[in-house]
């Protein structure tokens, strides 16, 4: 017997969707005025940074990165995703208004707003306009006469207009479009991590095509895996240079990296290298790592940059005013201290960011530890072509200002703090911050304990001596 129907759970029901509807349309209208927000604070962010009718493309340039950088720091997001931002507000309060108002009456979702703005790209007005009027009549339709259309269907709609429209022949389009082809590597929770590429649809489907024709054979006795599973250990394997899909090193996972031959910077603890301790590791361009994949992998490889987690990690280096190029030595540990650039928002790791003199060399700065922080090339620029200004603090805190008066402090990834005789140490992010905000340490200033390359071969080689390592 079927279950009787509860009328009242059915009026219910019927009132959450009406309010989730609401709340619908009151976060698409709230979207569209802060589009609109967005373009005239950025008129005024030009106005801040004197941007005139006179004023060069460079200085324009500089007025726009400022203005995404506050806008990023203000919001709390990328710098990329606040640039996207900037763009589509250009765009909807300029040639696609007509899109803003679907939006701000709540006919438009933000992800077919954005699909408008995609599919009208570098097109000419008149072919524009023709795609966006199939977003907009959808959208009347769905007002007037509750005919739903999902983004996925309103883009196939707009394409077929776009491609029929286009002046630009699809082949030609596509050739340039192919410029852009690309792998991206997107860090994943667990250990995981997201590995795409951006290339040619044909190529795509191919790829697709023989992975899964791959993974659809029969397997050897004793393979559990499932036909996802076997595919991406294919595709892995495959790029990896290993030898055929089902080389047992690829199903038992135990050749982590292939057959190719890591040159890694991995940060392991002592006690985790030699097997007496389980302290998750740190893999350079992803984060933490389980000690047995750290053992692993340092195991495997010819070529690693060694760095110990250790109590003399106190150890400060300076060239003074002696020389403004970094030597090696300095340049590592500061881009091993700040791991990323030290602007606030920014992810570009430290390795391939530049070293600059915070208080520059030419005003007396010094080449110092304590003066030099990774900025990457753009911020780098942005810190010294715009209103932008930073101060270090104690603790390799960075203070820095923007051009609205807002002041956001970055942290640096991995802080060199001063231990002194019988002192714990403080984990990095809470001791920096007390070192940042004034408070003092307790007892005299430590001395600088010495050089940790002349001294580290020996400690190594006497824990080796005392502890036995594990088999890799």
């Amino acid at each position: 017997m079927p279950a009787t129907l509860d009328l009242s759970h059915e009026a219910a029901l019927e009132a959450e969707l009406a309010a989730i509807a609401t709340f619908e349309t009151a976060i698409r209208q709230l979207q569209a005025g802060q589009y609109r927000c967005i373009q005239r604070a950025r008129q005024l962010a030009s106005d801040v940074e004197r941007v005139t009718g006179s004023s060069t493309p460079r200085e324009r340039e500089m007025a726009k990165r400022s203005f995404v950088a506050e806008l990023a720091t203000t919001l709390g997001c990328h710098e990329a995703s606040a640039a996207r931002l900037v763009a589509e507000a250009e765009r909807l309060t300029g040639p696609r208004h007509a899109t803003l108002e679907a939006l701000g009456a709540g006919e438009l979702a933000l992800a077919q707003v954005r699909s408008v703005l995609e599919l009208t790209q570098g097109l000419p007005v008149e072919v524009a306009d023709a795609v966006e009027l199939v977003a907009l009549d959808a959208a009347s339709a769905a007002a007037t006469r509750g005919v739903v259309s999902t983004n996925a269907e309103l883009r196939r709609r707009m394409r077929r207009v776009r491609e029929r429209l286009h002046p630009e022949p699809l082949a030609e389009r596509r050739a340039r479009a192919a410029d852009d082809r690309r792998v991206c590597l997107d860090p994943a929770p667990d250990g995981m991590a997201w590995l795409s590429l951006h290339l040619e649809a044909e190529r795509a489907v191919a790829i697709d095509a023989r992975l899964t024709s791959l993974a659809a054979r029969p397997g050897v006795a004793g393979d559990t895996r499932t036909s996802l599973q076997r595919a991406v250990d294919i595709a892995a394997d495959l790029l990896l240079g290993g030898a055929l899909p089902d080389d047992e090193r690829t199903r038992d996972g135990a050749a982590a990296t292939g057959a190719v031959a890591p040159r890694i910077n991995v940060t392991v603890p002592v006690l985790s290298m030699l097997g007496l301790d389980d302290e998750p590791a740190e893999l350079e361009g992803y984060g933490p790592i389980d000690a047995e994949t750290a053992r692993v992998l340092t195991a495997h490889a010819p070529s690693m940059r060694r760095i110990l987690v250790h109590p003399e990690t106190g150890a400060v280096l300076s060239y003074g005013r002696e020389t403004y190029r970094v030597p090696t030595d300095l340049a590592g540990l500061v881009r091993f201290r700040d791991g990323q650039c030290r602007f606030p928002g920014c992810s570009r790791p430290a390795t391939h960011a530049d070293l600059d003199h915070t208080n520059a060399f030419a005003r007396g700065g010094a080449t110092s530890a304590t003066n030099l922080a990774a900025l990457c090339e753009g911020h780098h620029h942005l810190k010294h072509e715009s209103r932008w200004r930073v101060l270090q603090e104690p603790g390799g805190v960075m203070r820095w200002t923007s051009p609205a008066g807002h002041v956001l402090r970055t942290l640096p990834e991995r802080p060199f703090l001063p231990v002194a005789a019988g002192e714990g140490i403080d984990s990095g992010s809470d001791a920096a911050w007390r070192m940042a905000e004034g408070v003092e340490r307790p007892g005299d200033p430590p001395p600088i304990p010495p050089d940790p390359s002349s001294t580290i071969d020996d400690e190594w080689q006497a824990l080796l001596e005392r502890c036995e390592p594990v088999p890799f």
